[in-house]
Formats: structure tokens, C-alpha cells, sequence
């Protein structure tokens, strides 16, 4: 098929999927396959000096807050190609489109990040916005979704307490989430606490809307031990053999990092050495398609990419090499753009 045809074909199934019009419809077609060009075009540039490229699945943007420049700077130094950079505290996913504008080769554009108080005052009002972005055609990924969220450690820091966030994931939002997710063949990504009577709900959404793609946040963080007996190796693996649309990112905090508020060492992926536990990396090596890398870059933690990516890099380094490619960068160019990666 000759690009004619397929920009056709795409605008095609454009006008169908969000109502554009034909000839806006083919604008749409023709950006994206542009944009999927350019990221690919630096995929192979890095690939082409024998380092492995990595796709930051998950990031939040904040304009003005959120160095770009250094950001450029720190993915040219660590071989980052692209970044999904979900924009937050903005009324819509403008700015992220708008990076991807300035830098297209570098950026993913990304729906909002329902991190702050948009998403949990009104989620309603917050995904209706999300679905507007959505039929535009412009997006690639949704941002990140807090249905059970702690206060992160620069916030436990602060003393503050206002992301400490539950929304009932079998509840409206989520049920609204979901249908956003398999009508729109768009991933998104939701926070999720590792407690034990927060299983049953999601489940029960991934059974009720298989073709929904979920991206899970932060495999195997644990802040509460004693709220989470059921969750390890082995029930990720029946969630991964039952739910074909989920997926695990790996941003993760330090090996030795310890959650304040309960004294846990959060990140349960790692044996006390460093190294990822055997029983998650044959989790791993066994279902290689489910697991993408991310950074979980925010501003307040700009200074700490480097040590993020490296954490990242490290994981992959205990992967073989097929696995490896996949977690890097692999998954993500799949569920970004909806075909599987090919040089």
C-alpha cells in the first residue's frame, strides 16, 4: 500500500471513529503519519550507535514548571527517544500537543493527567474534556488516573494530604474510563494502590470492557504490606492470563526507598541486593508483551531523571535481549501507535 492509500484508509477510519470530516479527517491522517515517522526515525538514530533506545511511558508536564530545554538535554544524554508528556493543571491536553508541535520527534501527545484536583472534584466534567481531545484525533495516549492514590513522597515531605485520592474504579469514572479506552483504541494509564480490597472492582472492569487497554502503574510498589497478602508474582501472572488489555509499567522508586507514613520499602520488584526479585523477572521473560518502561517524571523530581532512567535501565539490563527491546520501547510504540514496532 502506498502512502496515498493508507492516509486515505486512516482518514477513512477517522471519520468514522470521532465524526471529522473527511478533509480534516485526512489533515489528522497525514500528522500522524508524520509524527509516527519522526519518533521512528530517532528510534532507528539510536539504535544505529548499538544503545537501546527507551519510550518514557509515563511523565507529567506542567508548563512553567517543567524545564523543557533540560528535558531535551536529558533525553539526548540518556537515549531517551520520546516521553508521553501528559499536561496537568491545564483546562485541556493542549500543551502536551503543543509540545509535540515544538519538538515533534521528542514528544507523544498525551491527554491530561488526572494527578490533581480536576480529575477528583469532577471527573465527569474532566473526561467529558478527555473525549473532546480524543475525537479531534491528535492523541495517542490518555494520561495517568488516580483512583486510589497516597501522597507521594514529596508530598507526605510537605505534609500535605490533598492526593490522598479514592474514586470507586467500578464506579461512573471508571466505567467512563474504560469505554473511552476501547471506543477510541487509546491506552490509559491509571495509579492504583496495591490493597487487597481494591482487586475485586478492577477486575471486574477489566472482565467488563476486555478491548479497554490499561496501562498499571508502578508494578509491585506496596505501601501498605499488611493491606496487600494477595498481590505477587503469581497473581499478576492469572490477571495477565485473564485480561489480554492490561499492562504493567515499571516506574518504580529506589530499591531501598522507604515509604514514610508506613516505614515499607515500597519497591517490592527488587531483592535486597539491587536486582530484580527472579520470581517477577520470569513474570517478565514469560509475558514480555505486558510490561513497558516509564519514569514517572514530575517536576518537583526533575533533578532525579537521570537516576529514574538509570533505575529503568538497569531492570532491562536483566531482561534478555528479545524481552529487553520490547519493555523499552516495544510496547509502548504498540499501544501508541497500534502497530507492532518493525525497524
Amino acid at each position: 500500500m502506498n502512502r496515498r492509500d493508507f492516509l486515505v484508509n486512516a482518514a477513512g477510519a477517522a471519520c468514522a471513529l470521532t465524526g471529522l470530516v473527511p478533509g480534516a479527517a485526512l489533515a489528522q491522517a497525514d500528522a500522524r503519519a508524520r509524527s509516527i515517522a519522526g519518533w521512528k526515525k530517532r528510534i532507528n538514530e539510536i539504535l544505529a550507535r548499538g544503545v537501546l533506545p527507551i519510550i518514557d511511558s509515563q511523565a507529567t508536564y506542567v508548563a512553567g514548571r517543567t524545564n523543557v530545554m533540560r528535558m531535551l538535554h536529558n533525553m539526548k544524554q540518556l537515549d531517551v527517544a520520546q516521553i508521553a508528556f501528559a499536561a496537568a493543571n491545564a483546562p485541556n491536553s493542549s500543551p502536551s500537543l503543543e509540545l509535540h508541535r515544538r519538538q515533534p520527534e521528542f514528544f507523544i501527545p498525551t491527554t491530561n493527567s488526572g494527578e490533581f484536583k480536576r480529575w477528583p472534584m469532577n471527573p465527569g466534567r474532566f473526561l467529558a474534556g478527555i473525549e473532546r481531545d480524543l475525537q479531534s484525533g491528535a492523541y495517542y495516549l490518555m494520561g495517568e488516573h488516580e483512583f486510589r492514590h497516597l501522597p507521594s513522597p514529596e508530598q507526605v515531605a510537605a505534609g500535605r494530604k490533598d492526593r490522598d485520592v479514592t474514586i470507586d474504579i467500578s464506579g461512573p469514572a471508571g466505567r467512563k474510563l474504560f469505554q473511552l479506552s476501547a471506543t477510541y483504541n487509546t491506552a490509559f494509564q491509571i495509579h492504583y494502590e496495591i490493597e487487597d480490597r481494591l482487586l475485586p472492582p478492577l477486575e471486574s472492569m477489566l472482565a467488563r470492557y476486555p478491548k479497554a487497554k490499561v496501562i498499571w502503574c508502578h508494578l509491585a510498589m506496596i505501601r501498605h504490606p499488611n493491606r496487600a497478602k494477595k498481590y505477587g508474582p503469581a497473581y499478576v501472572t492469572s490477571l495477565i492470563e485473564r485480561f489480554p488489555g492490561l499492562h504493567f509499567d515499571l516506574a518504580m522508586p529506589a530499591p531501598n526507598h522507604v515509604y514514610k507514613p508506613t516505614g515499607a520499602r515500597d519497591a517490592t520488584l527488587f531483592a535486597g541486593n539491587g536486582n530484580i526479585k527472579p520470581e517477577w523477572r520470569a513474570v517478565m521473560e514469560r509475558h514480555p508483551q505486558r510490561f513497558l518502561a516509564a519514569s514517572d517524571y514530575r517536576p518537583p523530581i526533575e533533578q532525579k531523571y537521570g537516576d529514574n532512567i538509570g533505575r529503568q535501565r538497569k531492570i532491562l539490563s536483566q531482561l534478555s535481549p528479545a524481552v529487553r527491546q520490547q519493555v523499552a520501547f516495544g510496547n509502548a510504540w504498540r499501544l501508541i501507535t497500534g502497530t507492532p514496532w518493525a525497524a
